[in-house]
């Protein structure tokens, strides 16, 4: 017979929770899988990002419930304030139902507890990174001359230098087990400003999802990441044959058909199957017969892959690298987060498997107290 689920206070060590970093306002941890569960048993670590305002996170663990304080010099230390006040909502607590009841406690709570959602993504599968590192360091000595203000950097989000913020295409959900994902980034300081968002999707596959600030739109940053992206996609997967992109605008489809040789999934769309003064129009039609969405997939080929270090280069010398202005960032809360994710999901129509699918596909309602 199941014992039933507790309130247990625990000390950071039990898990070895570790803070890796600030990001858009947001600490996100990496904490010790040490659950007896079947599909638990091959991950080593979970990371899951929270408000960095957040003092206690809550987990389930071997059966219970732990709390957990994150403040440093503080671990293992419950006020008695906050100790009472989980003995009056214990019963709400433990009886919590899907992720929307447990952002609501979330956000609401006067304490600065997070209840993480009791879901698990895929088991993280972290990248060798070296060689594309080394491209980079290469590729920022022929961009820093023109631009000083910005230089190319790529690493898993948990990586990020604390205190950054990066524009990128996937939500940041908080207060949920995640799976980091790799950006490639144009810095300016401290700031991702543009961002490609990388996955390898089958060895053979590498999928980009690209979002640039908006206040840098239009100057020549996209091109010159998916430039980039293309140059060192064999470095994260010598397997890899195709880069792909499911543009979600017109434009996004003819820079990679015009610029890097792309193809439409269908292999019918191509600068080398329509006529320059019928590709715009050829597109556009596409876009309005298939939901305002096309996939496009560039070859990984040696005259591609050149190509692309032609487009880099010809790319530094028209991009517009003036400064930018600094901006403050606000965290996302849980609530904002949530109702920006149905937002998008409701709007992205044949692409929302592209939002879940970084952070391991879409999350099941579970109750708390019968995990």
């Amino acid at each position: 017979m199941q014992r039933p689920m507790d309130i247990v206070y625990s000390s950071t060590t039990l898990l070895n929770i570790k803070r890796l970093t600030v990001v858009n306002g947001n600490a996100c941890y990496k904490i010790e899988v040490k659950d007896k569960d079947k599909a638990a048993k091959a991950c080593k670590h979970k990371f899951v990002c929270t408000l960095q305002s957040t003092k206690f996170i809550a987990m389930i663990h071997d059966g219970n419930l732990h709390i957990f304080n994150l403040m440093q010099d503080q671990d293992g230390i419950f006020p008695e304030d906050f100790r009472s006040y989980i003995d009056a909502n214990r019963m709400k607590i433990l009886n919590l139902s899907g992720s929307f009841q447990i952002d609501g406690f979330n956000w609401k709570n006067p304490h600065n507890l997070a209840i993480i959602i009791p879901y698990s993504p895929p088991c993280d599968q972290f990248l060798d990174l070296t060689v594309a590192k080394d491209i980079i360091r290469a590729l920022n000595a022929e961009l820093q001359p023109t631009c000083h203000w910005f230089n190319l950097h790529i690493d898993y989000l948990t990586s990020f230098p604390t205190g950054s913020t990066v524009s990128m295409y996937s939500t940041l959900s908080l207060n949920s087990f995640m799976r980091p994902p790799l950006l490639l980034c144009l810095m300016h300081r401290n700031e991702c400003v543009s961002s490609i968002e990388m996955v390898v999707r089958n060895e053979k596959i590498i999928d980009i999802y690209s979002e640039t600030d908006a206040r840098c739109k239009r100057r020549g940053f996209n091109i010159l990441l998916r430039a980039v992206a293309i140059m060192i996609s064999k470095c994260l997967s010598e397997s890899a044959e195709q880069v792909r992109s499911d543009a979600a605008n017109i434009i996004s489809a003819l820079l990679m058909i015009k610029h890097f040789n792309a193809v439409s999934q269908e292999g019918d769309i191509s600068k080398f199957t329509i006529s320059p003064e019928k590709l715009d129009k050829v597109i556009k039609d596409y876009f309005h017969q298939h939901d305002d969405s096309m996939v496009t997939m560039v070859e990984l080929n040696e005259d591609n892959i050149a190509n692309a270090k032609t487009v880099f280069r010809k790319t530094i010398e028209k991009i517009d690298c003036r400064s930018i202005s600094v901006r403050r960032h606000r965290s996302a809360s849980p609530a904002r987060s949530c109702a920006r994710s149905c937002a998008r999901a409701r709007s992205c129509r044949k692409t929302t498997s592209v939002r879940s699918a970084p952070t391991g596909g879409k999350r099941k309602t579970i109750t708390m107290k019968n995990i």
